[in-house]
């Protein structure tokens, strides 16, 4: 089992379900848990995407980006494809 914590987010990987069933047993007997989920969706402000066909983990921002394009009033604002010269990579 690998845990993942921050403050107060949490955030389990398992293979042994009796295992972890004991984990978040003992866990919530000390602390308020407030959510068990079976597949994450969201962690530390990141948008999880699990594909279990193709076997990929997306992460996205999406929302962060769209939020913050809200707070400056810019969500009417027209994207623009800006190319970078991979030159300046060195």
């Amino acid at each position: 089992m690998i845990i993942a914590l921050y403050v107060d987010d949490g955030l389990t990987v398992h293979n042994n379900k009796e295992e972890y069933t004991k984990f978040i047993t003992a866990l919530s007997a000390r602390f308020e848990l407030s959510a068990d989920s079976t597949e994450v969706s969201w962690y530390l402000g990141v948008g999880v995407v699990l594909d279990w066909v193709a076997g990929t983990i997306k992460l996205t921002q999406e929302q962060y980006v769209t939020d913050l394009l809200k707070r400056f009033n810019m969500s009417d604002c027209n994207p623009v494809l800006t190319l970078m010269d991979i030159r300046d990579l060195g």
